[in-house]
């Protein structure tokens, strides 16, 4: 089967508008942003769906590229690395991300709200650079 663009480009348009409305956030000077609580839940509903949907698109090239099922998003990066579809520096990076999805839904009173305004802060990059791997993949498919 062939990969559905529409659905990836969908989720890709998702993470784009969430990290524009992350950095609006993590933008507000540390004073401000902790004077308002929904600050700080605006932030890991946002970092949540973004991480949800980067998963939902490494499933569907797994899927439909790899003629494969995972389990987890974890083992669905391992495949898309393993298969040389990411590089493996961007393996790394997925690898924390998912760790930090996995704290923020299931052990969510374990991390402390500035660590998760520092994760906004700092590793935002790293979205962007599974969106670039992503395209190039999705540009090699038209070809």
């Amino acid at each position: 089967m062939e990969i559905d663009i529409k659905k990836i480009r969908s989720r890709i348009d998702e993470i784009e508008e969430n990290l524009l409305k992350i950095r609006k956030y993590t933008n507000i000077p540390d004073e401000e942003f902790w004077e308002d609580e929904r600050n700080i839940y605006t932030i890991k509903h946002l970092l949540l769906q973004t991480i949800e949907a980067v998963g939902a698109i490494c499933v569907h090239l797994v899927a439909k590229k790899l003629k494969k099922g995972v389990e987890s998003f974890g083992e669905c990066f391992e495949q898309l690395a393993k298969a040389k579809m990411i590089s493996s520096s961007l393996y790394q990076e997925l690898k924390s991300m998912i760790r930090f999805r996995n704290i923020l839904v299931h052990r969510y009173w374990e991390i402390e709200d500035e660590k998760v305004l520092q994760y906004a802060r700092k590793n935002l990059e790293d979205f962007k650079k599974f969106l670039e791997e992503i395209k190039e993949i999705l540009i090699k498919e038209k070809s």
